[in-house]
């Protein structure tokens, strides 16, 4: 009996193209690959649905699956609140991905993996014990930014990424870069709702990480994850200290 692997893309083309390149290779390694789609996303997403038919058609072999269309589902606004919209309907569509994990042999599931972005959807695959996954998109320096982002949050009387502008920010396993040049949702204010929402996103797939890494039964020495970036009112610049 052949392995599934869910895919539960993004509900951007551009998240949900590279995760399709990934079932291709799924494909190739003899998975059964099924792809579970958000029906709202294909209802008023023109270049969405039309991503997802290209696919569908050049890979047969793949199965794509439209959840249940939920009651009054969010608007999801192309502005910076669009993640807001987002999350919500991620949120609210996981009931419909529980009873879709649900319907199909436990014993024939290997994994699910999702769009990062799409992560509170590991609270489904967590309860039903099913191995999960979280897809990055974008390279692996974004990635490493990203990860880092959730503790690398201003501390109480220092200036937010906003406030820093074009000052100069370090992270770990990158070049520095200014703070202008970080995702635009943490240059809002920190007391935002899109910028909690984000940082606190960004935070689970840091959780999953270390769970993932834990799981693997390898040791990591404790961080102070407080001193690890933190801003030099001399030189304007955000510093790392290891």
């Amino acid at each position: 009996m052949k392995k599934t692997v869910v895919l539960y893309p993004g509900l951007a083309v551009s998240h949900f193209i590279p995760m399709m390149q990934l079932a291709g290779v799924l494909l190739e390694e003899g998975y059964d690959v099924v792809v579970a789609l958000i029906e709202a996303t294909m209802e008023h997403n023109i270049a969405f649905a039309a991503a997802v038919d290209r696919v569908a058609s050049s890979k047969p072999t793949a199965t794509f699956h439209t959840l249940p269309r939920i009651h009054n589902p969010p608007t999801v606004t192309n502005d910076i609140n669009f993640l807001l919209g987002y999350f919500q309907m991620i949120r609210r569509y996981n009931e419909h991905l529980r009873e879709f994990l649900c319907s199909i042999p436990p014993r024939r599931i290997h994994a699910v993996i999702l769009d990062s972005y799409s992560n509170t959807a590991l609270d489904v695959t967590d309860e039903l014990g099913i191995p999960a996954y979280s897809f990055f998109a974008s390279n692996a320096s974004a990635l490493a930014v990203c990860l880092q982002l959730p503790w690398a949050r201003r501390a109480k009387g220092q200036p937010s990424f906003k406030e820093l502008g074009d000052g100069t920010v370090n992270f770990y396993g990158v070049p520095p870069m200014p703070a202008s040049h970080l995702v635009r949702e943490v240059l809002e204010d920190p007391k935002t709702d899109i910028y909690r929402a984000v940082t606190n996103s960004l935070g689970k797939n840091l959780e999953a990480a270390v769970r993932y890494i834990q799981g693997k039964r390898t040791t990591l020495p404790p961080v102070d994850h407080t001193q690890c970036l933190q801003y030099d009112i001399r030189t304007r610049e955000a510093v790392t200290h290891s």
